[in-house]
């Protein structure tokens, strides 16, 4: 389930990906020159798209690799359960927001102060809406609405992972990290209808419990306080 859900994101992450692995789950196969024509897309980026998701296992080459001309593309078993994947997860409604537009505005500002330098996004998911809050405008600008909208729900919503581990000896709750092109995302189950994203560069020199440690913190605090 997790090698589906890694699969799912770095799909998710790429409108080229994404794109190419529609097109195959809906044709079944295609020739790159045919993806390229049919999608809009340039085919440069159909092939490099195409040699990315072979790499990861997510699309195989259905003709003998010394076949030069007429080199079909398929999604493998684990592309076909890693786009399903994707594909249930386009429904979510999300808004891009300042830190004042964020369900949990302390959570932002204690992230920011605390991780200044690794820090890229934080998404508050819920069943169907979405907030997300970038450090910066220019990594607002490497997504476009759609890709964006993949990404965060597929990342949100894999349900074995929802639970949290409160009543475990380990206590606290279970999260994931996965590695993505540009960055590490770490999600963080807060209860049965909040589950948080924190994206931070690849490179994150501080431990992910302490990261997941502030998260959890930091909106119990919150909650603490409205509560009184």
């Amino acid at each position: 389930m997790t090698e589906t859900w890694d699969s799912a994101g770095y799909i998710a992450s790429s409108r080229y990906r994404l794109t190419v692995c529609e097109y195959l789950s809906e044709h079944g196969s295609g020739l790159p020159s045919r993806i390229a024509t049919e999608t809009d897309l340039a085919q440069p980026h159909v092939s490099r798209a195409l040699s990315e998701l072979r790499d990861q296992g997510i699309v195989e080459l259905l003709v003998p690799e010394s076949q030069q001309k007429g080199r079909l593309y398929g999604l493998t078993d684990l592309g076909e359960l890693a786009y399903e994947r994707v594909a249930l997860d386009q429904r979510v409604d999300l808004t891009v927001v300042d830190a004042d537009g964020f369900p949990e505005p302390e959570l932002v500002s204690e992230l920011q102060t605390t991780y200044s330098d690794s820090l890229r996004a934080i998404a508050w998911c819920e069943p169907s809406r979405a907030w997300v809050h970038f450090s910066s405008p220019s990594l607002y600008d490497e997504y476009d609405e759609e890709t964006l909208k993949t990404v965060v729900s597929t990342l949100a919503n894999e349900e074995p992972l929802d639970e949290p581990l409160g009543d475990l000896p380990a206590g606290g709750p279970e999260y994931i990290a996965v590695g993505l092109e540009k960055a590490l995302v770490v999600r963080v189950p807060l209860n049965d209808d909040v589950k948080l994203l924190v994206s931070v560069k690849k490179a994150f020199d501080t431990t992910i419990e302490g990261l997941v440690d502030t998260c959890v913190q930091t909106t119990s605090a919150v909650s603490l306080d409205a509560d009184d």
